[in-house]
């Protein structure tokens, strides 16, 4: 009698053994899905957010004036005030980028694939904004990759297309 109660339990903990391991593979496949669908949805916010900024910019007549006006070197007081306000928009945008990358949703060339690289950095404009943004509203992490991946875009000659 005693040798058949061993055989069960040791039967039941073996089933229990391979149930646990059962529901945690179940929950890596699950936490797979989640990190897939987290990344995917990353992927079309920015993607959004990218689209719409270069929609604002086709769609406002002044921005287009004021960075023609910053390629030609010929930036008046209004035109500046209107790039200031549409760079800072495009960092917020970028900020996000960068923050999705430390992050792990996504990678730093995926996230600069996604326009992060775009028109809007390629103006000379962009270095003289840089260089007067209050540095402290960003993380130091940020500040560097603005400084590597952004300003020598800047630097490369006036690019109005996006």
């Amino acid at each position: 009698m005693g040798n058949k109660n061993w055989i069960w339990r040791e039967t039941a903990e073996i089933i229990g053994v391979l149930g646990v391991i059962a529901s945690l593979v179940f929950v890596a496949f699950e936490i797979r899905q989640n990190t897939d669908a987290v990344r995917s949805s990353a992927i079309q916010d920015i993607s959004r957010w990218s689209y719409d900024a270069t929609v604002l910019t086709l769609d406002h007549p002044e921005i287009i004036r004021a960075r023609q006006a910053a390629c030609s070197g010929s930036v008046t007081d209004d035109q500046r005030a209107t790039l200031y306000v549409y760079y800072s928009a495009a960092m917020r945008i970028q900020l996000n980028r960068f923050q999705q990358v430390q992050l792990g949703i996504l990678d730093e060339d995926l996230a600069l694939n996604l326009g992060g690289r775009g028109g809007a950095y390629r103006n000379p404009f962009f270095a003289e904004f840089w260089s007067v943004v209050d540095k402290d509203e960003f993380d130091p992490g940020f500040l560097e990759f603005v400084e590597r991946e952004l300003v020598p875009l800047s630097q490369n000659g006036c690019r109005l297309g996006f």
